[in-house]
């Protein structure tokens, strides 16, 4: 999927509400604002593809700034019928590499950066909702893609985002179970997801990073410094 700055919709729901955000923020600090959801679909694929919400956030350092900012121009929940939701920077998980496909764009003086449909796609499988599999059927309908064999590699690089969670941890949904049901879904067919997903994962990350030398502690003991003169 090719995507570009140029090809971006800023005459969609979106769009306008995104724009009218960079407008009115002033030029110092520059913010560097990623959004992420269901936005970036409708801005790159169809405008009619629709939620309630634009979710977006900024680093740890400009996040209470922007926050209350979105809330000063009544740009926020409960303020506007499509509003800006912004988002603790945490808030978003996908593929490990997904800063690498995301499309980036100045506006107004701040810097845009939107998350690809196949990135979005995989946050959003961690829940999983109707809404969630129509935006799945919107990108493979639209583009053709992922494949099968596309999004089990994808996957791959988002292998975290199936072990266990901390006691403490809101858990939004069941991948393992999700993914399961995502394949009978779009692809009719049952998924292993330990022998596709999470085991070809880990053996590239083995091979990766080499296990360290046993030896390395004797060797180091018995380095012998030059004196100093």
């Amino acid at each position: 999927m090719d995507l570009r700055a140029e090809n971006i919709n800023w005459n969609c729901p979106a769009g306008r509400q995104l724009d009218r955000l960079a407008s009115l923020l002033p030029k110092q600090p520059r913010l560097n604002i990623t959004v992420f959801g269901s936005a970036p679909l409708q801005l790159f694929l169809n405008p009619d593809f629709l939620s309630q919400d634009i979710d977006l956030y900024a680093p740890e350092e400009n996040w209470d700034y922007l926050t209350e900012f979105v809330e000063s121009k009544n740009l926020g929940k409960e303020k506007a019928k499509f509003y800006i939701q912004v988002c603790d920077p945490r808030a978003f998980r996908s593929a490990v590499d997904w800063p690498s496909r995301a499309v980036e764009v100045e506006r107004h003086g701040h810097l845009f950066r939107f998350v690809h449909p196949w990135d979005v796609l995989v946050s959003k499988l961690q829940r999983l909702e109707e809404k969630d599999l129509e935006a799945f059927k919107l990108v493979v309908a639209k583009t053709g893609h992922p494949t099968e064999e596309e999004f089990t590699r994808h996957l791959q690089k988002a292998v975290d985002l199936y072990r266990p969670k901390f006691d403490e941890e809101t858990v939004r949904g069941d991948m393992m179970l999700n993914t399961r049901e995502l394949w009978k879904i779009l692809w009719n067919k049952e998924i292993d997801v330990r022998d596709a997903i999470i085991r070809p994962a880990l053996a590239r990350a083995v091979h990766d990073y080499a296990p360290p030398d046993p030896n390395l502690k004797t060797r180091l003991a018995n380095l012998k410094l030059p004196k100093k003169k």
